[in-house]
């Protein structure tokens, strides 16, 4: 028996003398020889906020639950009595706008009661009615103001004046 750990510890000194280490000695990091797949190579569902007067669905993905939190609460304090449908799943990798900066956007548009916001790689599209010009252009401008480097489309629309 004392020969076979013997074997065993001197087998192992070996294998650590050239280079044969276990896992936690292998590359991790940028520029070390690490295979570190390509972001793109994430297939992320798009995101989507869609307000029906208070109730909000919440769909796609998000890249972590640090991020999931800041859009939920985002939503959640734009609105009285909010309901909110998470459907958001947590996928490493999937591309979004900084949720951090969502709050501004969320609060600007709390008067637009059918709000939609979707967001795919660099690109947020806004949408939903509201019913001054100045609404739509402040929530355009917070998106703007939130999301300096994506594009934002906008396609707010102005509800026409009715009968009077």
């Amino acid at each position: 028996m004392r020969a076979w750990l013997v074997g065993a510890a001197l087998i192992a000194v070996l294998l650590g003398a050239i280079g044969c280490g276990l896992p936690e000695d292998l590359p991790h990091g940028p520029g070390d020889g690490a295979y570190e797949p390509e972001a793109a190579a994430v297939p992320a569902a798009p995101l989507s906020v869609v307000r029906r007067g208070n109730e909000f669905t919440l769909t796609g993905d998000v890249p972590t639950p640090v991020a999931k939190r800041a859009l939920v609460d985002a939503v959640i304090t734009s609105a009285d009595d909010a309901t909110v449908i998470d459907g958001l799943a947590v996928t490493p990798g999937a591309r979004t706008p900084d949720l951090s900066a969502a709050g501004s956007v969320f609060a600007a548009a709390a008067v637009i009661g059918d709000f939609t916001l979707r967001a795919t790689g660099d690109t947020v599209t806004l949408g939903g009615t509201a019913v001054k010009a100045a609404e739509a252009a402040a929530v355009a401008d917070a998106a703007e103001q939130a999301w300096p480097r994506a594009d934002i489309v906008d396609e707010l629309v102005i509800r026409a004046p009715g009968p009077r």
